[in-house]
């Protein structure tokens, strides 16, 4: 609720604007110069109205610079320490440099463009890194309206770039069982049991490594996933999954429980540290197995066994593929991967279906008019 006062040259009032989402400091708002102390409260009333409607903007007076920083710690609660970090980069090493100087109701969207524009035209960045850039921004600004600091986003009317797409790179039957025999025999033995998860379950790289052996149940012959080892800032940390459906139970074929059992009962671990969890995969002294060295190893086994030098997360498309093309049900195939949705399946894998039309098609054929 708002006052009005009589002074010398008229009346006035205060109203409140209510707490700042930014600077978390209450605001109020003074208007003088009326005449009439009727036509004071009416001119309050009026502003009243517009502020409880949401529909009264105040000039804002803050950079982008300033705003990308409170925005980030009101959020940090509400986002994964990994997505606070990749957020918190972007921010500070991408946005405040070009556009942070920009008071936050002055940023247009032509000015969002071309910076866009600019970073599209380094050759050391893809579309989807300069995509990440806007959807950040987008994300930012869009909360800025929730909020009440700016009327409107200029995200919304610029044109961001499609986000580049990822050639699949897919391992045969053939290639897969010379890539698992060689490994399980040589000096990177150690790989063996990532790769057979990745194969076998198209589990992501950081659910195998964050994989603990009290979420198998070799019995049951299923792995629950429920961990997610990855690299944060400079820190290697285990985290929950980002998604609900990411957090999944996976049965194992029966080839990967045989394998399971016999690594288990075989492994000598002498653990340096009691506090460290029970890696499935890891060292001699049950300390997890880093990212970059999975990433690494794998180029040079495959280098090793002369196959197409595909990325890890390849193997991931290889057990989807290989589902899809021995007519297991995409939903099926989409719950083992952990998507939250069907059409991202079918998107990903759209190069699959051709050939399973084909096959259904012959089905139907040998069921309808060859009995």
């Amino acid at each position: 609720m708002g006052y009005i006062r009589k002074k010398d040259n008229g009346w006035s009032f205060t109203v409140s604007l209510g707490l700042d989402p930014v600077t978390m400091k209450y605001k109020q708002k003074s208007k003088g110069g009326f005449k009439t102390k009727k036509e004071c409260q009416a001119a309050m009333m009026e502003l009243e109205t517009k502020i409880n409607k949401g529909e009264y903007f105040e000039e804002s007076k803050i950079t982008l610079e300033t705003y990308l920083k409170q925005w980030l710690e009101n959020v940090k609660h509400n986002i994964t320490e990994s997505t606070y970090v990749f957020y918190k980069d972007i921010a500070e090493r991408v946005l405040t440099p070009a556009l942070g100087k920009i008071k936050l109701d002055k940023l247009k969207t032509m000015q969002i463009q071309n910076f866009l524009t600019d970073k599209l035209k380094d050759n050391t960045l893809s579309n989807t890194s300069v995509r990440h850039y806007y959807n950040i921004l987008n994300i930012a600004l869009n909360q800025a309206v929730k909020w009440q600091v700016i009327q409107n986003n200029p995200c919304l009317a610029v044109e961001p770039p499609k986000p580049s797409k990822a050639k699949i790179g897919v391992l045969k039957p053939n290639e897969v069982e010379l890539l698992l025999n060689y490994t399980k025999s040589s000096e990177f033995k150690v790989m063996y049991i990532p790769l057979l998860l990745a194969i076998t379950c198209g589990m992501r790289r950081g659910e195998i490594l964050g994989l603990l052996w009290e979420d198998v149940d070799l019995e049951k012959g299923i792995i629950r996933v429920k961990h997610n080892l990855t690299k944060i800032g400079k820190e290697t940390k285990l985290v929950t999954p980002k998604t609900d459906m990411s957090v999944r139970t996976i049965a194992l074929l029966p080839t990967a429980i045989s394998e399971l059992k016999h690594y288990k009962e075989n492994r000598k671990i002498i653990k340096l540290n009691d506090d460290e969890p029970d890696y499935v995969c890891c060292w001699g002294d049950g300390s997890y197995l880093k990212p970059d060295y999975v990433t690494h190893t794998f180029r040079k086994l495959l280098i090793k066994c002369e196959l197409p030098l595909i990325r890890f997360h390849d193997l991931r498309h290889t057990h989807a593929t290989l589902l899809l093309m021995q007519g297991v049900n995409p939903k099926i195939v989409s719950e083992r991967l952990g998507h939250s949705k069907i059409d991202m399946t079918l998107d990903t894998y759209s190069h699959v279906l051709p050939i399973m039309q084909e096959e259904a098609a012959l089905k139907l054929e040998k069921a309808l008019f060859n009995k």
